[in-house]
């Protein structure tokens, strides 16, 4: 007895040393940053700190690391990760931050790397290249492009990060003529965990290369500068028609059609609804449809979208046109809400009745949620995207990217949930809630025979095993890759955050 109660003393002295040495470990890291980088690291109660912590999601603000450091260049991005694999201190890089779950680019102790001040905006002499650096949002590219009437593969949301959007795939209103915004990227500036910096491209460290274009970064490095494509773009046209939930049947299985025969033979269009509650507590459903190309009149409808006209019973009705700021601005959510999501794909080619089933298992799972937490505003949303043919094709381009998707897979339609909600004590009730439901719809498609393994890294559910869904194949390549570009797994280890191989 006495043996035993002297190993557990021991034992625990060691777990005390172990977490103490630790915390050394951390808090030397933020002080060797500071002394590499003055001015550039920020501690607790700090305006500096505060003006980091600043992130979309509540749950992400409330995460507190030991210190920020803010570089401002590439090299200082490779002092930065030299010395904290050199600590062997965890740490976190925030882009955007418009992650929902705590831990998604932010951290717990521990050090964040935001890259805030890597914000350049360059256009080529030749208007064929946009350089952007990592810490930019979206609004941010489209506002310095749109003047110059220049356009980019990139975000639909002003609040969206550039870095976080590319690296997860990118679906983009312009992905029907150009594919998602990482098969828009001429090349990637990387540091690597070593601090090297390399230059990924067709033509140079080509299997890095693809492996960026949707593999995420945590096994790879930090990207310090996107090299992405340009076009010559103007205005965009944009069209709203909101119906009761009593036409979801007639909505659902004209989106359906549209993904299946209509997008593909006209790829300026894009197309999204959203199923939510309305405030009489009824539900709604809000279609709607851009245009890369303005139409003439303007306030005259797109062959491809005229479907939707004719469906009986439409409640309010919008058109608008302007540059692609404008519908960033005008699809932006809100920050200072707790937020979580989840997706699923599906073969397009289903049987009428799925979407039906779908909406109406996220119509029961609101009203049990409804009512388990009365007193709460909680904001559920069913955002249905339709992925054809002529996307799926365009993966194809500059060698292919890892999401192991192909024409021959589609059409695929995108079921996500994106819930908000404001009482912490209601995290675990909304997250399971949703999480139950993405498995009921999973195991809906598979009884119809309409699955798809492919979940979308930028919608997906913390829990949901993103690059295992690309293939096996694709999945042990990108592991190969990361095993050469980081043989000693240090970004595995110390780098947290979601979606690791």
């Amino acid at each position: 007895m006495r043996t035993s109660g002297f190993l557990l003393l021991v034992s625990l002295s060691r777990l005390a040393l172990s977490a103490n040495h630790a915390l050394y470990r951390k808090e030397e890291a933020c002080a060797t940053l500071e002394a590499e980088l003055p001015g550039d690291v920020s501690y607790p109660n700090t305006t500096a700190y505060l003006q980091s912590s600043y992130y979309w999601s509540d749950q992400q603000q409330e995460t507190h690391p030991n210190c920020f450091v803010t570089p401002r260049t590439t090299a200082a991005v490779s002092t930065v990760l030299r010395t904290l694999t050199r600590h062997n201190a965890p740490f976190t890089v925030k882009g955007g931050g418009h992650s929902p779950f705590s831990g998604g680019s932010s951290i717990e102790d521990g050090v964040t790397i935001d890259l805030v001040y890597l914000d350049s905006i360059k256009v080529s002499a030749d208007r064929k290249t946009v350089s952007i650096g990592p810490g930019n949002r979206w609004i941010n590219v489209t506002e310095a492009l749109d003047p110059l009437k220049l356009a980019v593969v990139g975000g639909r949301t002003a609040d969206v990060g550039v870095s976080g959007l590319i690296l997860g795939g990118g679906i983009s209103y312009f992905s029907g003529q150009k594919g998602w915004a990482c098969d828009n990227v001429n090349g990637f500036e990387v540091v690597l965990a070593s601090g090297s910096v390399i230059y990924a491209s067709p033509k140079q460290h080509n299997d890095l290369y693809w492996a960026l274009r949707g593999g995420g970064s945590l096994n790879f490095g930090i990207v310090t500068r996107f090299d992405l494509a340009s076009f010559d773009q103007g205005q965009i046209w944009q069209h709203g028609l909101t119906f009761p939930g009593s036409a979801n049947a007639s909505v659902l299985s004209t989106f359906q059609n549209l993904t299946v025969k209509g997008l593909p033979l006209d790829p300026a269009a894009h197309s999204f609804l959203g199923v939510a509650p309305a405030a009489d507590g009824t539900y709604a459903v809000n279609v709607n449809v851009l245009h890369a190309t303005v139409p003439y009149p303007k306030n005259s409808i797109p062959p491809v979208f005229q479907p939707f006209e004719k469906l009986p019973g439409s409640i309010a009705i919008e058109t608008n046109v302007g540059g692609v700021s404008t519908f960033l601005q005008k699809y932006a959510t809100p920050y200072g809400l707790r937020q979580t999501w989840g997706n699923v794909y599906l073969k397009a080619n289903f049987p009428r009745p799925v979407l039906t089933s779908i909406v109406s298992l996220f119509e029961a799972r609101n009203s049990a949620l409804f009512e388990a937490a009365p007193g709460d505003t909680i904001a559920p949303l069913a955002l249905i995207q339709a992925i054809p043919t002529n996307v799926l094709q365009l993966m194809e381009k500059n060698g292919g990217n890892p999401l192991g998707l192909r024409a021959s897979d589609g059409p695929l339609i995108m079921v996500s949930f994106p819930i908000s909600w404001t009482d912490p004590r209601n995290d675990n009730l909304v997250v399971d809630s949703t999480r139950k439901l993405i498995a009921q719809i999973a195991k809906k498609a598979k009884q119809y025979g309409v699955d798809s393994p492919f979940v979308y890294l930028n919608y997906a559910d913390s829990s949901q095993q993103v690059q295992k869904g690309y293939g096996k194949d694709n999945y042990e390549r990108l592991k190969r890759i990361a095993k050469k570009y980081d043989p000693q797994g240090k970004l595995a280890k110390l780098w947290v955050g979601y979606f690791k191989l």
